[in-house]
């Protein structure tokens, strides 16, 4: 049976571990070219012998990016661009949570500078690779984790006073991953760039393994027994690269599934709203 992901180029943020990294071996068996974002030099090295493992031809190079830092991002993308000519498919994967406020040098929260404004400035700064291929795909990875808020926390985006343990910064987060997915999408309708986010369920990775608190650590022991494999995670990231004829865009998916939203999601005002805050944040206008 013929797949769509056959002798395609792939780049995915976040794939040392997780299910970045279960994507990443999966779609190895197809590929032809698999580049990678990293942070981490040891277990960037191991990615790449497992993946010559699996797919010995296959084009293997990895690309050091720190998601908390704008310059970092400018820096990979830059680099990136001095060693791919085509990108088919994009998966912005790489995420964080954090339980203690943290600031970027920027004066973002970190978890919403890595979980969103990491996403919309690295595919941004990418687009006119992946517009080269007439047919590339990009998939966010978002969560179920976005009906832990109502809407955008406008008046106070980095949760600065009422932070707690993260838990409605990391949920707003996931909700800026799906307002700008179906942003995105329309903007690239016109370029047969379909754009679509997912949800991997929980699953037991090293995200917030930075969390070094005994509550953090206690928590994380006792959702073990529930939480699902990687591999089981990457499911819809997988199903997307897959499909031959993917006609959906701006679409969210579970378990290979176009699933439900929040109502609020789905206002296209907002995600523009989003848009415009992202750019003034990144300080850079995108227009296509």
């Amino acid at each position: 049976m013929s797949i769509w992901i056959k002798d395609k180029t792939v780049l995915i943020t976040g794939s040392t571990n997780g299910i970045g990294m279960a994507a990443a071996l999966k779609l190895a068996e197809d590929c032809s070219s698999l580049f990678f974002t990293y942070r981490n030099d040891k277990l960037a090295d191991q990615l790449k012998k497992e993946l010559s493992m699996i797919n010995p031809e296959l084009r293997v190079q990895g690309f050091f990016c720190d998601f908390s830092n704008q310059e970092s991002i400018r820096d990979c993308v830059s680099q990136i661009k001095q060693n791919v000519t085509e990108i088919d498919l994009l998966v912005n994967n790489a995420g964080i949570v954090n339980t203690k406020y943290i600031e970027t040098n920027a004066g973002i929260e970190q978890t919403f500078a890595v979980n969103h404004i990491g996403y919309f400035l690295f595919t941004n700064l990418l687009l006119d690779v992946l517009e080269r291929t007439g047919s590339s795909r990009i998939i966010n990875v978002s969560s179920a984790a976005h009906f832990f808020v109502k809407s955008m926390n406008w008046d106070d985006l980095n949760y600065k006073e009422d932070f707690g343990m993260g838990v409605k910064s990391y949920g707003q987060s996931k909700l800026a991953n799906i307002l700008f997915t179906r942003h995105l999408a329309k903007r690239l309708e016109s370029k047969n760039i379909p754009v679509n986010s997912m949800h991997p369920g929980g699953v037991n990775t090293a995200l917030g393994s930075q969390n070094k608190t005994l509550l953090g650590k206690v928590l994380k022991l006792m959702l073990k027994p529930f939480f699902r494999s990687p591999l089981k995670g990457a499911e819809s990231i997988i199903y997307l690269a897959h499909m031959m004829d993917l006609d959906v865009t701006g679409q969210y998916f579970v378990d290979s599934k176009i699933a439900k939203t929040s109502s609020y999601s789905k206002d296209d005002a907002e995600a523009e709203k989003l848009w415009k805050i992202s750019e003034e944040l990144v300080n850079q206008e995108f227009s296509l």
